[in-house]
This record gives structure tokens, C-alpha cells and sequence, in this order.
């Protein structure tokens, strides 16, 4: 969704899981599975600070969903001062989603089959508050097609 939103509002888009990647070498798997989530969440806020850094000011910055439970991430953004969008997607169809990609997830990797439903629902409880309080805009998507949110954040966009 972030690329499609900076490709239609002529932005960069930057991900902050692809820069960890490049400025490690490694994948987020990997770098979970060697070092361990600490170690993932320093590398996250060194390469966030280089991002801030950066002199791009129209760009749409993908995070991952651990990146503003930080006190630390969330004042880089705010020196930044990026508005804040919170993709906040209805239960059922996250759960459809991550079902897809347990193997890009480090987080649900190795979760038993059984309990895939109930660690992804009190992840997401235990996260869903930080999300709102952070949140300039909390977008709610329910069962809408990709065109359909697409669509509803460049004219949200466009109007602010």
C-alpha cells in the first residue's frame, strides 16, 4: 500500500524493513533468527535516525509493526514531523493476511498452527492502542479491495 500511495502522490517511498536489509546484508529472518529482537530493534532505530536524516521531505515511510512501540522511533518520526497513518485493518482480514506470510514474519514464524489466532489476536490487542494514541489518522479497512483504500488515501492526501 505504501508504494502504490507514494507512486500515485509522486513521493519516494521508503521501507523501513528493505533499509535495515540493505545496511545489514541480511534479512529481517535472519537478523531475528542470529542476533535476536533486541538486537533487530537497535538496527531498527539506527537506520530510522539515518532516514530522519535524510533531506527528502515527500516521502511515504513504511514501518514495521514494532517500529512505534519505541519512545525512541516514535521522537525521531516527530522530528520528522510525518503524519502519521495507521492502516488499521479489521481482525479477520489481518488474520487471512498473515496467514500468507508466516515465513516473512519473524514474530509468527514459529508459532504452532493451533495458536496462530490467538497470538495474532492478542498481538494485535496488546498493540492496537499505541497504534490509535500515535495515529494522525486512523484509517479503518475492512473487507475493501487494495484500489478501494488506494483510493480513499490519495484523496485524503490531496485535500490536507
Amino acid at each position: 500500500m505504501g508504494k502504490a500511495l507514494a507512486e500515485t502522490l509522486h513521493y519516494l517511498f521508503v521501507d523501513l524493513d528493505d533499509e535495515i536489509e540493505q545496511f545489514t546484508g541480511m534479512s529481517i529472518t535472519e537478523i531475528f533468527e542470529k542476533q535476536g529482537e533486541i538486537a533487530f530493534r537497535r538496527l531498527e532505530h539506527r537506520v530510522l535516525k539515518e532516514i530522519v536524516k535524510r533531506d527528502d521531505d515527500n516521502i511515504v515511510l513504511a514501518l514495521g509493526g514494532g517500529a512505534v512501540l519505541s519512545p525512541q522511533n516514535r521522537k525521531l518520526l516527530e522530528v520528522k514531523n510525518f503524519e502519521r497513518l495507521y492502516l488499521n485493518v479489521d481482525i479477520d482480514q489481518l488474520l487471512k493476511r498473515l496467514q500468507k506470510e508466516i515465513h516473512k514474519r519473524p514474530l509468527l514464524k514459529n508459532i504452532e498452527k493451533d495458536a496462530f489466532e490467538d497470538f495474532v489476536k492478542a498481538l494485535f490487542e496488546s498493540r492496537r492502542k499505541q497504534y490509535e494514541a500515535y495515529a494522525d489518522i486512523d484509517l479503518e479497512i475492512g473487507s475493501e479491495d487494495f484500489e478501494a483504500v488506494l483510493n480513499r488515501l490519495y484523496l485524503h492526501f490531496n485535500m490536507n
